[in-house]
């Protein structure tokens, strides 16, 4: 029951990126309820969606998009349990630039299983994580 975090869903948006298609193939193991999604790459994704000026609108959009595809269900919440993780790896990790949601997708990927599903090779240098890359679904 692994983890994918926000790369799988900003690949997933675009038809043109080159892991579109094993982001659809995540996208059938999040629906049939194999994986589970961090709650904190929500957040991070309107984030960079609201940088790129997005419209409102666009952005509701997606959501919905992403509503009507990712069961609740498989959606993991961040508790003060996943913050107390994600805090200590930001301690340890600190040299790594721009951790905080990664550190946070991390936390809950640690609390359910220690596998993420992710494009970024960065967390190859987390050693409480696997990394299950996602671009050879």
């Amino acid at each position: 029951m692994s983890v994918v975090e926000t790369d799988f869903l900003k690949e997933l948006l675009d038809p043109e990126d080159r892991i579109h298609s094993h982001c659809l193939e995540a996208l059938k193991r999040v629906k049939a309820r194999k994986w589970h999604i961090a709650s904190s790459a929500f957040l991070e994704l309107d984030l960079l969606l609201k940088s790129f000026r997005v419209s409102m609108e666009d952005r509701m959009a997606i959501f919905q998009a992403l509503r009507s595809e990712i069961p609740g269900e498989v959606v993991l919440t961040i508790s003060h349990e996943a913050m107390s993780h994600a805090l200590s790896l930001q301690k340890k990790y600190y040299k790594i630039g721009r951790f905080y949601f990664d550190s946070l997708h991390l936390a809950l990927a640690i609390l359910l299983d220690g596998k993420i599903v992710s494009s970024d090779r960065t967390f190859d240098e987390v050693e409480e994580v696997e990394r299950i890359p996602l671009e050879e679904l």
